[in-house]
C-alpha cells in the first residue's frame, strides 16, 4: 500500500471492504493488496514485476512477458476438472489480475507515458508450480525510482516489452495516426433520443453532456481493450458509450456508470458468454476512477 502510494496513487479507497464499510486493516484488504497492477484512468500506472525476471544487456535493463498468454494459461487451470478447488479458485482470481496487467500496458504504449515499476523479491510460486497451483510469497517491494517505458506491444499476441529509464524516441501519439481534431464521438452523435419512446423496444434518454465527459475521458482508447477507436470520415475517433448498470435496471444516467468501449468490446458486453465478467471489469475500472461511487457500482 504504501508503495501504491508513493507511485502518486490514490490509495483512500483501500479503507473500505467491496460492501462500502470501514476496514480497520486497509493494506490486508484482498480487492488491492493481491494485485499486479494499479493506477491508469488519469493515474499514473504502477506495475508489480518479480526481480529475477529482469534482463540486462549492454547496460539497458528491460522486462519482456506476456500476460494475455498468462491469463489464457491461468483460464485453463481454473476450469481443470482434475485440480482441487482451491487451485482453481486461484487460478481464476490471477487471471483477473493478469487481464488487468495486460489492459494497462496499451495505453502507456501508445502514448509513451511512464510506468512506475514496483520490483518483488521473493518466492514467485506460480512461476515454478505451474498456473495456479500456489500462492506466490513476496518478503520485499521497492518502488523504483526511475520510470519505465513500453517500448513495444503487440495487438496482436499482447506480447510487450519495457525499458527502465528510456522513453520511445517517438511517441505514437504523436505520429501521423494521432487525433489531432480533439473531436470524440459515439453511436448517438448524429442521432439523439430526445424522450423515452416504444419502438420494437424501450428507447431511453442519454444525457449528451454525460456522454461527452465519458468521450474525453477516454480520450479515443477502449476503456475496457485499451484500443484506439476507429477513425471517422471528419477525423474524429469514435467509441461506443455504454451504461455499466443498464438503462433498464434503473442504472443512472451518470459519468460514474458509463465508459467508452469499441464497437467489437460493446457487443461482446451486450451478448457475449462472458459478458458478466466484462461487466464485473468494466465495474473496476469505474471503481478506480470513481472510488466514492464503489458501493451503488458493486451493490448491482
Amino acid at each position: 500500500m504504501d508503495v501504491v502510494a508513493a507511485a502518486g496513487i490514490d490509495v483512500s479507497p483501500w479503507s473500505r471492504r467491496a460492501d462500502g464499510s470501514v476496514t480497520e486493516s486497509p493494506q490486508k484488504n484482498p480487492h488491492y493488496c493481491y494485485e499486479w497492477a494499479f493506477g491508469g484512468s488519469g493515474e499514473p500506472t504502477a506495475l508489480c514485476v518479480w526481480h529475477r525476471l529482469l534482463t540486462v544487456e549492454d547496460g539497458v535493463v528491460s522486462y519482456t512477458d506476456n500476460y494475455r498468454e498468462t491469463a489464457l494459461l491461468l483460464d485453463r487451470a481454473s476450469e481443470d476438472r482434475f485440480q482441487p478447488p482451491s487451485t482453481k479458485s486461484r487460478a481464476r482470481d490471477q487471471a483477473k489480475r493478469a487481464r488487468r496487467f495486460d489492459l494497462s500496458l496499451p495505453h502507456s504504449f501508445r502514448r509513451s507515458e511512464p510506468v512506475r515499476v514496483i520490483t518483488l523479491v521473493g518466492n514467485p510460486r506460480r512461476l515454478q508450480s505451474g498456473p495456479g497451483i500456489d500462492a506466490s510469497k513476496v518478503e520485499f517491494r521497492m518502488l523504483d525510482p526511475e520510470p519505465w517505458y513500453v517500448q513495444s506491444y503487440s495487438d496482436n499476441d499482447g506480447l510487450f516489452r519495457m525499458v527502465r529509464g528510456i522513453p520511445l524516441a517517438k511517441s505514437i501519439e504523436a505520429t501521423s495516426s494521432r487525433n489531432t481534431s480533439g473531436i470524440f464521438l459515439d453511436q448517438f452523435s448524429l442521432h439523439e433520443p430526445l424522450q423515452r419512446q416504444e419502438t420494437t423496444g424501450l428507447v431511453y434518454p442519454r444525457s449528451a453532456e454525460v456522454r461527452g465527459l465519458v468521450l474525453q475521458r477516454a480520450a479515443g482508447f477502449c476503456e475496457h481493450c485499451g484500443l484506439e477507436g476507429s477513425k471517422t470520415s471528419s477525423g474524429g475517433i469514435y467509441l461506443e458509450t455504454h451504461h455499466v448498470i443498464p438503462l433498464s435496471e434503473e442504472g443512472p444516467d451518470v459519468e460514474w456508470n458509463v465508459v467508452a468501449i469499441c464497437a467489437h468490446d460493446h457487443r461482446r458486453a451486450h451478448h457475449a458468454h462472458d459478458r458478466e465478467s466484462i461487466r464485473v471489469q468494466l465495474v473496476e475500472h469505474l471503481v478506480r476512477v470513481f472510488p466514492q461511487a464503489q458501493s451503488r457500482l458493486r451493490t448491482r
